[in-house]
């Protein structure tokens, strides 16, 4: 019924209940002269309601639009969000080098804006054609490309990559279980990880062809496959190579045509160093990286070992038309010839162990905001990069700064927009423990360090990690990030690792004493023209010792170089490396010569003791050396 028709109800009724009211026994004309009057009273009456009724038809559908206001997924109206991020940022500015920041809604770009500065130095300013690093981004291109093939049956994600590589491409594998393109999209194939020496270079004449750096650089698997995930380059790059080996191209050459070109990435290259895009190298190179607090950071244009795993480059506004790609308005889409197939890579592939959360979308990590979100995540020497987007809205940011493992864009200002992350897992194991991250190097010179990299968890931290593992009050393993499983390490371990530390101290506080003895006799010996009575062996003593105090030095050197953000290429530590499995060398010869001297020669009780503790400290020192692995 329309407004209209209830108004003429209304004032029917009103009508009848007067005319009851009229007295039988009144004269004609009197009721003629009433019924006048109430034909005015009516006519008011409608004209009241009637614009009562049309007030309401109108307030009514502007109530509706306001309900269908569209927002973020934390509810800030799409009209107000460019306000709101230039209030977000202009609150962190004085921790802020640059950021930019692009919104996507419905395959269009609602925000494209540049903030603070490229090069704080030399004060030029972002904009929204700075050149930044995609870096871990880059690996959404290499999902992509796997599931273009698998589109046209090139590509079976179930089917052992051995059949895709060349016959014997693999020498260290542990294991006799297959490994799938799904197991490299999910970084649970069972590899241990590599160095950041490993996985970075500088110089542009040290690239190598991808199959061959990924020949060289194998490393161990250590893992069974599907059991633990630990995040692995090389998985990802060899992902790369085998779209290679399928489409007979160079991976940079099939992202371009297949990626690139057909979404007018005009700003955008994934060669190892950019050299297809001269002008984009350039541009690049006119930015700085720096840390958190904004400190410049030397040398910070790193090429990547993997490059699938991290190399592109470009503005995040190409970043941006990547992403609206992903989440297409209708069923035609760039990417793929079907939807179907872009449906499947954004599906959950990969839930945690023993829950139905999802983890992983074929490479893409699912996250719960205030909506089921798709994501991934990349930081490099100096930059850090963030695509987000909620498939079901087809709402999407990406954010690039030039800090690295900045937090107040890459974390904070996400969250603002997609809404909080909260976890919480029910943990019956009392106390906590220790933890130590699956993605470790377990054969390589950065063991020792990633051994002390062990944490301590309590049962609240547990409680707040992505997923928690347990079986009978045991916990198995935890998820503090998607990317990564922990292990727990039993206390005896960790007490035995503080303990081996101990006799290496001692050996090296030995060194140095009967280094500083020897020369504290020598001086006085001088001072007090007393004859030498030091022996032919004393000069080996005093070396092996000498050794032992610039092998601690050296060691300080690899670990200082080794410590974010230095990021060192391999040619750069390879020197230090040497003179470790040197000293393991001098260790050896000095105890063979020391059990032929002691033998073949009477010293005093006195001397034999200096002797022998200089050989127990040199094999103390050569069996950290080779213990620890820090001399590959």
């Amino acid at each position: 019924m329309n407004i209209f028709g209830a108004t003429w109800i209304l004032l029917k009724t009103h009508t009848q209940k007067q005319e009851m009211k009229l007295p039988f026994n009144i004269k004609g004309e009197k009721i003629m002269q009433m019924n006048c009057r109430h034909h005015t009273v009516n006519k008011v009456i409608a004209c009241v309601l009637s614009f009562i009724f049309i007030m309401m038809a109108i307030a009514v559908p502007a109530h509706a639009e306001e309900k269908q206001v569209e927002t973020t997924p934390s509810r800030i109206p799409l009209s107000k969000l460019e306000e709101t991020i230039d209030a977000y940022v202009a609150s962190y500015e004085k921790y802020t080098a640059a950021v930019s920041v692009v919104a996507i809604k419905d395959c269009e770009t609602i925000v494209n804006k540049a903030y603070g500065y490229a090069d704080i130095e030399n004060q030029r300013k972002a904009d929204t054609s700075t050149v930044f690093e995609w870096a871990s981004i880059s690996k959404l291109l290499v999902y992509t490309s796997v599931m273009q093939l698998v589109e046209q049956g090139k590509l079976d994600l179930e089917t052992d990559i051995q059949e895709y590589l060349p016959e014997g491409f693999f020498k260290k594998l542990k294991y006799d279980e297959p490994i799938t393109l799904m197991n490299l999209m999910h970084h649970n194939a069972g590899w241990e990880d590599q160095t950041a020496a490993e996985v970075f270079y500088y110089s542009e004449n040290e690239t190598l062809e991808l199959g061959e750096t990924l020949r060289r650089n194998e490393p161990k698997q250590i893992y069974k496959p599907n059991s633990i995930v630990g995040y692995s380059n090389y998985g990802v790059g060899l992902a790369g190579y085998i779209v290679e080996e399928i489409s007979g191209q160079p991976f940079y050459e099939y992202v371009n045509q297949h990626i690139f070109e057909p979404l007018h990435m005009n700003d955008t290259s994934i060669h190892p160093t950019g050299q297809d895009h001269p002008d984009l190298a350039q541009r690049r190179n006119e930015i700085e990286g720096y840390t958190k607090d904004l400190k410049l950071i030397p040398e910070n244009r790193v090429y990547v070992t993997f490059y699938p795993t991290g190399a592109a480059i470009g503005t995040a506004e190409d970043l941006g038309k990547f992403l609206a790609a992903l989440m297409p308005v209708d069923d035609s889409n760039v990417l793929f010839k079907n939807r179907d197939t872009l449906n499947e890579m954004l599906s959950t592939s990969l839930y945690y162990d023993g829950t139905s959360i999802p983890r992983f979308a074929h490479g893409f990590v699912e996250m719960e905001y205030w909506v089921p979100t798709l994501m991934h995540e990349g930081n490099l020497k100096g930059f850090s990069s963030k695509l987000v987007f909620d498939p079901e809205s087809k709402f999407g940011m990406v954010v690039m700064t030039n800090q690295s493992f900045e937090e107040i864009y890459y974390y904070g200002l996400i969250k603002e927009i997609f809404g909080d992350n909260v976890n919480s897992n029910r943990v019956t194991s009392e106390g906590g423990g220790y933890f130590q991250p699956a993605r470790r190097a377990a054969a390589r010179f950065t063991n020792l360090f990633t051994f002390l990299d062990i944490t301590k968890y309590t049962k609240a931290d547990l409680a707040k990690s992505y997923n928690v593992v347990e079986y009978n009050g045991i916990i198995e393993k935890i998820s503090v990030t998607p990317y990564i499983d922990y292990l727990p390490v039993s206390n005896v371990k960790v007490n035995l690792i503080k303990i081996s530390l101990i006799p290496v101290a001692l050996a090296i506080i030995f060194s140095l004493i009967a280094l500083i003895g020897y020369l504290i006799r020598m001086l006085l010996n001088k001072l007090y023209k007393r004859g030498n009575p030091n022996t032919n062996f004393n000069k080996y003593h005093l070396a092996i010792n000498l050794a032992g105090v610039a092998l601690l030095l050296n060691l300080f050197i690899l670990q200082t170089k080794l410590r974010f953000p230095n990021y060192p290429g391999y040619s750069s530590i390879r020197i230090n490396l040497m003179f470790n499995l040197l000293y393991v060398v001098l260790a050896v010869a000095f105890l063979g010569l020391l059990m032929y001297k002691l033998r073949k020669n009477s010293y005093s009780k006195k001397q034999k003791v200096m002797y022998i503790m200089s050989g127990l400290s040199a094999f103390i020192l050569a069996a950290f050396v080779v213990g620890w692995n820090l001399y590959v």
